[in-house]
């Protein structure tokens, strides 16, 4: 991972070495950026979710409501960042249309990683395979990437048939070269990269990604068991309306009906003649 970021850092252009190793780095402005401007970079003003067990034909309409209640089809710019599962594009054909479909790059580098790791030889010649590759799909070159791994595939066989069983057999490399070709070669539209850093766009989902550990927290663990589907279809929903910041949960049982704090008019008095019914 520490690689990883020093890269992330480093991929815009490599700083010149310093003359005194003593006095601290300058930073180096960006493609773009006037030295003595500060970068610029998107604030999160408020945060909705939604969440739910349900297919893509059911999910996809909660989505299309939440992003209408968030105005977000009025936006100049529009995003639909995910990962390369057919499941999110089929939302994204059906509500999102409209929108720029953009493969999360971190998404993509994993598969990147794992098949540079599993053509080379030892730990060293797969980082180094994989920074070519890498840097490769930054700068939107997934054809050549794509080229390199079909002839991986042709050298190394055809993946074996079916789903692997074990964890060795999820590190074959026929397999893992396989994945890779498979997940570049469906999302290749959706990676164009440096058009979508020049048009401000983002790249990565990762404030999804870090909300979902945040849901994950409530329903997944090895203490929570779920035998009742409709029981943790509740959760989600509750869970959600609590990571939400636009006050949902406060509005929701402030207007429900029946809410105990609020004095109703059409509340039904019964008779004082009339017992109370009890149940034991």
């Amino acid at each position: 991972m520490q690689r990883l970021v020093q890269l992330m850092k480093g991929s815009a252009g490599e700083a010149a070495a310093q003359e005194n190793p003593d006095e601290p780095t300058p930073p180096v402005p960006l493609v773009g950026e006037s030295e003595g401007s500060e970068r610029w970079s998107p604030k999160r003003l408020v945060r909705t979710c939604v969440a739910s067990l349900e297919t893509s034909a059911s999910f996809g309409p909660m989505m299309g409501a939440e992003a209408q209640e968030r105005h977000f089809y009025e936006a100049p710019r529009r995003a639909f960042v995910a990962d390369g599962s057919a499941y999110n594009w089929s939302i994204h054909r059906g509500y999102f249309g409209t929108f720029e479909p953009i493969v999360d790059f971190l998404h993509a580098v994993c598969y990147v990683f794992s098949s540079a790791t599993a053509v080379s030889a030892d730990e060293t010649s797969g980082w180094s395979q994989y920074l070519v590759w890498m840097r490769a799909c930054w700068q939107g070159r997934v054809g050549d990437v794509l080229t390199e791994l079909d002839h991986w595939q042709e050298r190394l066989g055809e993946s074996p048939p079916g789903e692997a069983q074990t964890a060795e057999e999820r590190r074959d490399p026929r397999r893992v070269v396989a994945q890779a070709r498979s997940y570049l070669g469906n999302n290749r539209d959706r990676m164009a990269y440096p058009r979508y850093r020049r048009e401000g766009l983002p790249t990565t989902s990762s404030l999804v990604e870090s909300l979902v550990g945040e849901v994950n927290a409530r329903v997944k663990s090895k203490q929570k068991h779920w035998n009742r589907p409709a029981g943790a279809e509740s959760i989600l929903q509750l869970r959600a309306a609590v990571l939400s910041q636009d006050d949902r949960m406060s509005r929701f049982f402030a207007e429900r009906p029946g809410c105990p704090f609020r004095k109703r008019d059409t509340l039904c008095h019964e008779s004082e003649d009339v017992p109370a019914q009890t149940a034991a």
